[in-house]
């Protein structure tokens, strides 16, 4: 999806890009995805007859995992310099999360067994412009909040950090100009939904069209 649009991208004839005054502000939106990341393990035990033993019974096995999904993105931001970019900025996503149930005690054959999480990022992005141009590259980096929810699960509630850079195109120019901007990062969560409550470092993409007036 998003080298689908990144090659189209590539086909747009070059328009000067018009330097943003301190104070603009640009709205924008777009599709991306989010990688993956492993969502722990359990077993699911239960108390032993005393005279089999005084270890737990493993009934079952369960791996984990958050697999990737499309994204929804939305940003509204407000320039501070003709460089620098404040934007806040809203994802949303519905990844599943993929339970590998193995090691079955009456020896069933192992089965994956999905849930889908409804996830939301709502959150603060700084982009810095590295120069002006018909092609403008860009660093960025912000942080946020992460809330997933899971089918019929408990709302988890995690802290969110992410850095990366990309790249925008004008499209038109004047006063009320429209870009198209690809960006990458990679995204430290806290914690996601599964039985994993370790940090987890997940890549990201987008691509959008944004408008600034």
């Amino acid at each position: 999806m998003i080298r689908a649009v990144l090659g189209w991208l590539l086909l747009v004839p070059a328009v000067a890009c018009a330097q943003p005054h301190r104070g603009s502000i640009e709205l924008g939106g777009g599709i991306g995805w989010v990688g993956g990341s492993a969502a722990g393990s359990a077993a699911a035990n239960e108390t032993r007859n005393p005279s089999t033993g005084s270890t737990p019974l493993t009934l079952f096995q369960t791996d984990s995992r958050t697999l990737s999904a499309a994204t929804l993105d939305v940003r509204a931001g407000v320039y501070i310099t003709p460089r620098l970019l404040v934007s806040a900025t809203f994802q949303y996503s519905r990844p599943a999360l993929r339970a590998h149930l193995s090691s079955d005690f009456e020896g069933a054959t192992s089965i994956d067994a999905d849930t889908t999480v409804s996830s939301y990022t709502f959150g603060a992005t700084g982009e810095y412009r590295l120069s002006a141009g018909g092609w403008v590259p860009f660093v960025s980096g912000g942080a946020g909040q992460l809330r997933q929810v899971p089918d019929g699960g408990d709302v988890l509630t995690a802290a969110e950090i992410h850095a990366g850079g990309g790249i925008r195109r004008a499209l038109t120019h004047g006063r009320r100009p429209f870009s198209i901007r690809g960006e990458a990062s990679a995204s430290f969560r806290s914690r996601t939904a599964g039985f994993d409550q370790r940090h987890h470092v997940v890549p990201i993409a987008s691509a959008g069209l944004m408008w600034s007036f």
